[in-house]
């Protein structure tokens, strides 16, 4: 767990990152369905994204994935409330290591707590013994790729995604893990 002090307008918060639990998920529901509808709702229809969202990140759906082998994941708290998370999966098949859902609710962005978040996944990757972490990101989903590209990701792949009735492109991309990689405060 890490704390840390951040200023935004002028108002000191608390920052804690630590591993997700189970009393977290309805938290992650929120942070995930209102992240969707800020970043999502000008290219897919909402209905689709609360269909895509109930068949998929329903509590039952959430916990269980929770319970998987090889998922992870860490949450950002602000002055006591759950303000992002990502969520990690390390797919034995392929040896390979993803952050499959980073996401931070938009009145928090701009604090750093997506690169904390991918920080401490980095870590969890090196206790797989891998080199790199994919992800994957909409195309249209134009602030996030462009974040993602900044920290290093590049993109060697286009496959289709869908939510709902909507089939959008989206990119899969790798960077290498660095192996310095420490979280700080």
């Amino acid at each position: 767990m890490i704390g840390v002090h951040e200023q935004k307008n002028g108002t000191v918060k608390d920052v804690i990152i630590r591993e997700w639990t189970l009393e977290d998920l309805p938290a992650v529901q929120h942070v995930l369905l209102t992240t969707w509808l800020d970043a999502y709702a000008s290219f897919i229809p909402e209905e689709d994204l609360r269909a895509y969202f109930e068949e998929h990140y329903n509590l039952p759906a959430l916990q269980a994935l929770y319970h998987s082998r090889g998922v992870g994941g860490y949450v950002a708290e602000v002055g006591g409330s759950l303000a992002a998370y990502v969520k990690t999966q390390f797919s034995v098949e392929e040896k390979r290591f993803y952050v499959s859902s980073l996401y931070v609710l938009p009145e928090y962005q701009g604090l750093g707590l997506g690169t904390r978040l991918m920080r401490s996944a980095e870590q969890c990757a090196l206790t797989y013994n891998v080199d790199e972490i994919w992800l994957g990101v909409m195309t249209q989903n134009l602030p996030a790729l462009k974040w993602y590209r900044s920290m290093g990701f590049r993109f060697v792949e286009e496959q289709p995604f869908t939510m709902g009735k909507t089939t959008v492109a989206h990119l899969i991309g790798f960077r290498k893990v660095p192996r310095d990689t420490e979280i700080t405060a």
